[in-house]
């Protein structure tokens, strides 16, 4: 397994090529709109070259005209015919110009949202087989900075990156190849400058400013610090733990902005140098081309301005490719933390390709079950095994109820079910069938689970229930959220089933929140039901409410409910109670009362509470 410092500290040492050819990978679909925007870069760079040396060769050619005319001296008159005839060549090298400079942008954009909505796509169905075991493992706003600012920075990786290195090497060398018709010279003087800005100036500032990933590693801490405090912020200003929090957040931001100043201070000396180096090379060329001159082998009205004019858009362009580095840069870490976690080994693997036919009875039978959490990871191990060596059968349409003191496994039992986690060894079976025998799909349509945490989606209350069964007509629906008691509050409610439910559930009560979910599982209409502590956060009125719903849903399938409050189970069909793992206690309630173990002692500690109340 990745350990987890790969994905939440550093990304693993691959390198940029490794990199940059899996990058590549995302944009074959688009190869063909890719190549169009390469050739409209290369074509607008070399027409805004060729509108600059022709303005300067006209200027000197008219000149020349003016002066083979007479001049002022002589009277010339303005010589409209070589005005007009340069005028002309200019007009329809801009034209090209606009039209390609339209064409490169509008494609090259075109194609980087394309692959960054696919990369997305990618990202999140690599992460469906980690969760929970992988991605508990991660602050939800580090993972959220992941697909959201870490997708968003590799958009410059093909937008301002591909084309600018294509044509950073392309159209210098038209450049330099018209160069070469006017005199050899001039070329040998130029290469130098070219591929010291675009080759020297990018390694100098590498050096100085590093690979930008600490700035990147600590942008992820950061989102996660302040995703929790913003979600426990009625909690920290109870306990007046405010600057306390604010202390602890400037500690945090003050590492990230070390390694963002810099990743910024090197982008500024990249900028600073590579004007030193346009000045110093323009210089060059007009030292040069004036020498030429001066000895009669350019001629200095027409070639020798047009020879300038056109090396200072092949210096801006080379240096411009070393202006996108630090985009780049930032793109490769950003690839890295995706890739990064992309690569993990899920802790399930689904080996199973052939469904299991025939009709499955809802019999689960646990055998010899051992299971440790994150045993492979030092940083999250544990250290002590939730079960060595747990038995129990579950009979089909059975209502069983596991309670047992807090952190005991009862919840790892629903857990290892769903196949959420593997156990190490021992076996679990549905109705003779092993569970490694389903393919994982299949599998999860024998369960529907109701627990505490439910997740309640910020979309409408149809949407939340048809979770339970996607193609479900609204009929359905409604007849799902009326067996689990949601009619009147749907009812009462102006838009019914397209009731916001809000963020996690915020604009409806917490009684509804596990009526919707509920309503999910009698829709999915699954064999076996599994109750994770699916009343604990409702008061007492609620709760009951809630429980008859619970029991309805119950009828005619095989039920495993863990309960917190023991005087909700007590006409299970059997009661299990867990404690170190291992089941200490089963049978009724009457007879478990009469064994006076640790069930009948929690009951009437849980009876005199309510007593006292």
């Amino acid at each position: 397994m990745t350990n987890i410092n790969a994905t939440t500290g550093t990304a693993p040492k691959v390198s940029n090529e490794q990199i940059i050819r899996r990058l590549l990978t995302y944009m074959a679909p688009f190869n063909g709109i890719m190549f169009a925007s390469l050739v409209g870069r290369v074509i607008k760079f070399s027409g805004q070259a060729c509108v600059l040396g022709l303005a300067a060769y006209g200027v000197g050619d008219y000149v020349n005209a003016f002066i083979a005319a007479g001049g002022f001296e002589g009277g010339a008159e303005v010589q409209w015919d070589v005005i007009w005839k340069w005028v002309r060549y200019i007009a329809i090298a801009g034209t090209v110009v606009g039209i390609t400079s339209y064409l490169e942008n509008y494609t090259g954009h075109y194609v980087a949202f394309r692959i960054l909505a696919a990369f997305r796509d990618r990202f999140y169905y690599a992460m469906l087989p980690l969760a929970p075991a992988r991605t508990s493992k991660l602050q939800s706003g580090d993972a959220v900075s992941r697909v959201m600012t870490d997708c968003e920075r590799i958009e410059p990786f093909y937008a301002h990156t591909i084309a600018p290195a294509i044509a950073a090497i392309f159209v210098p060398l038209i450049i330099l190849s018209w160069c070469w018709t006017v005199h050899p010279t001039i070329v040998y003087f130029l290469v130098p400058f070219y591929v010291a800005n675009t080759a020297l100036l990018p390694w100098i500032v590498s050096m100085l400013g590093g690979d930008g990933a600490e700035y990147r590693n600590k942008l992820g801490e950061v989102n996660g610090f302040v995703s929790d405090s913003i979600q426990g912020v009625r909690d920290t200003v109870a306990f007046g733990y405010e600057g306390r929090r604010a202390k602890e957040l400037f500690t945090i931001g003050a590492t990230m902005q070390e390694g963002q100043e810099k990743l910024y201070s090197a982008d500024a000396w990249q900028r600073a140098l590579a004007e030193v180096f346009i000045t110093v090379g323009i210089l060059a060329a007009a030292w040069v081309g004036a020498d030429l001159a001066l000895a009669g082998e350019i001629e200095p009205l027409t070639e020798l301005p047009a020879v300038i004019a056109v090396s200072i858009v092949g210096f801006y362009l080379s240096v411009g490719l070393a202006n996108n580095y630090t985009d780049f840069r930032v793109a490769m870490i950003a690839a890295r933390r995706l890739f990064a976690m992309m690569d993990q080994e899920p802790a399930v693997l689904d080996n199973s390709k052939t469904a299991v036919v025939g009709d499955i009875e809802p019999y689960i039978q646990i055998k010899n079950l051992t299971f440790e959490y994150d045993a492979d990871d030092a940083d999250w191990s544990r250290n002590k095994r939730v079960f060595n060596g747990l038995t129990l059968d579950i009979q089909p349409g059975k209502n069983i109820a596991l309670v047992g003191p807090s952190g005991t496994g009862k919840s790892t039992v629903i857990n290892l079910l769903l196949r959420q986690w593997d156990s190490e060894s021992g076996s679990i079976k549905i109705g003779n069938h092993d569970l490694g025998s389903f393919p994982l799909a299949d599998l999860q349509r024998y369960f529907a689970v109701v627990s505490q945490r439910s997740f309640i989606f910020n979309d409408t209350i149809r949407e939340n229930i048809r979770m339970g069964k996607y193609e479900a007509s609204d009929a359905e629906i409604l007849a799902a959220a009326t067996e689990a008691g949601l009619a009147e509050f749907i009812a009462a409610s102006p838009e019914g089933l397209d009731t916001e439910c809000g963020e996690r559930g915020s604009k409806i009560s917490g009684g509804q929140r596990q009526r919707v979910a509920i309503a999910r599982a009698v829709l999915k209409n699954a064999p076996v039901v599994l109750f994770d502590e699916a009343t604990s956060s409702l008061d007492v009125e609620t709760e009951r409410s809630v429980i008859k719903a619970l029991k309805k849903l119950s009828e005619g399938r095989t039920t495993l409910t863990i309960a917190h409050r023991l005087s909700t189970i007590v006409d299970s069909d059997e009661i299990l109670v867990m404690i170190d793992g291992q089941i200490s206690e089963k049978g009724s309630h009457v007879s478990l009362m009469e064994q006076d173990g640790w069930y009948a002692k929690m009951f009437r500690m849980q009876q005199d509470e309510v007593d006292t109340l």
